[in-house]
């Protein structure tokens, strides 16, 4: 592990507030529906009446802290093997789980029992990203400082490695056995595995951030440092859009969907904004702002240290609605949109950010990880929620949910991971 291991959370630093009068806008979960002519500035308000007022004595704010002392155990499985955060998971088509953690492991093990199956040494960072290929027969680990390695499942042996610039994503080809991964260095790389055949894409001097691939599997889209988003031919390796120069949104992207649809992309930036593209057309289909501004001094808010980051750091598209996409920003507001008129639909006060969203395979629930260390289901047809799933006692960095709908894994800064039931 290097010193430049990622932070454990941005809540830590970003939300902390030791003044017992000041608002908790934790305590705050409420879904406001949103027609057409609604103003979300104005969404804050109703959210500060609901909760009743301003901020709570001592007597409640001691109550709230042996509350979250005793966090209620909802996980039917918990594993305990590494040491330190874990910042990513996985999960195979065969219900196996990989996690990768501070103390430079990975370990794949059985979601039904929780027994580890085997353990991926060999990294001397901390393990950033995982991922099963298409058929889970393959498995990728990479470590921060850019070293990934390729396992055989069964084997339980690594087959493949490669040393890159300092990793910041990494995703399997969802139809072969193509890597790919993005560094900060602003390069883009593919394998084909084990061949080992490597292709390189050019490279614009900026972080790559995030990377996904287009349905039909032949293009890659990346988001980039600089607010950039671009779009290249993975045979050719040639860039075939650039949304930038006023097109692309004006800070870093944080956060990067595709559509089921093969043509639309999501791109959730540090700015407070998500722009919708059409790869296709290389056209900017529309803006979304996701911003939700707290109260001011005057309505009970002078007792917060700073304003909770606006920053989108989640966005999706429903796979079970078309028309359906979903925004979270670090200031712990949930917004379901309508693509089509690019409206919002719903918007959610959660209580806190999330690191991460999940999807259900078959049904139009949402799934988020938050920072408060529990998860959360919501039914985006109407911003309901759906259950609250508790048990970890830090942030949770990152969620997956297996193939069958039966089960959600996550994985935390309190170094465990649990597996929660999704069949009542």
């Amino acid at each position: 592990m290097r010193d430049n291991t990622p932070p454990r959370s941005p809540s830590h630093d970003e939300f902390d507030n030791n003044d017992d009068d000041a608002f908790n806008i934790n305590d705050i979960i409420e879904v406001i529906d949103l027609d057409d002519n609604t103003n979300l500035e104005d969404v804050a308000d109703q959210l500060i009446a609901a909760a009743g007022g301003e901020g709570e004595d001592e007597e409640e704010m001691d109550e709230d802290e042996d509350s979250e002392n005793d966090v209620t155990e909802m996980a039917k499985k918990v594993f305990l093997d590494h040491k330190g955060s874990i910042f990513d998971v996985a999960v195979s088509p065969s219900n196996l789980a990989v996690t990768g953690g501070e103390d430079d492991l990975a370990h794949v093990w059985e979601i039904n029992t929780g027994n580890k199956v085997f353990t991926c040494t060999g990294h001397k960072d901390s393990v950033t990203c995982v991922d099963f290929n298409h058929d889970g027969s393959l498995l990728a680990t990479g470590d921060m400082a850019g070293y990934i390695q390729v396992w055989n499942v069964s084997s339980q042996s690594k087959i493949w490695e490669f040393e890159t610039g300092d990793l910041n994503w990494m995703k399997w080809h969802h139809a072969s056995n193509v890597l790919l991964s993005g560094t900060n260095e602003g390069e883009l790389w593919m394998w084909l595995i084990p061949q080992g055949n490597t292709r390189t894409f050019p490279n614009y001097g900026v972080a790559t951030n995030n990377g996904g691939l287009m349905k039909d599997g032949k293009r890659a889209v990346l988001g980039y440092d600089d607010g950039s988003v671009r779009v290249f031919d993975l045979k050719t390796t040639e860039l075939a859009h650039q949304f930038s120069a006023g097109l692309a949104q004006d800070s870093a992207i944080t956060s990067l969907a595709t559509h089921e649809n093969n043509t639309l992309i999501i791109a959730g930036s540090l700015d407070g904004s998500a722009r919708i593209y059409n790869a296709n057309n290389g056209k900017v289909v529309g803006t979304l702002n996701c911003q939700v501004n707290l109260p001011s001094e005057s309505e009970g808010m002078s007792n917060m240290e700073e304003t909770p980051s606006h920053t989108v750091e989640v966005v999706g598209f429903c796979p079970t609605l078309p028309n359906i996409a979903v925004t979270g920003t670090l200031a712990g507001f949930i917004s379901i949109w309508d693509i089509n008129t690019q409206q919002s639909r719903h918007v959610i006060a959660q209580g806190c950010g999330s690191s991460q969203l999940a999807w259900h395979p078959t049904e139009p629930i949402l799934f988020t990880a938050g920072l408060d260390g529990a998860v959360r289901a919501y039914d985006v047809r109407s911003g309901q929620a759906l259950e609250k799933y508790t048990g970890h006692r830090q942030s949770i960095l990152a969620i997956d949910v297996t193939k069958d709908g039966t089960a959600l894994v996550s994985t935390s800064d309190d170094g465990t991971a649990r597996v929660f039931s999704l069949v009542s």
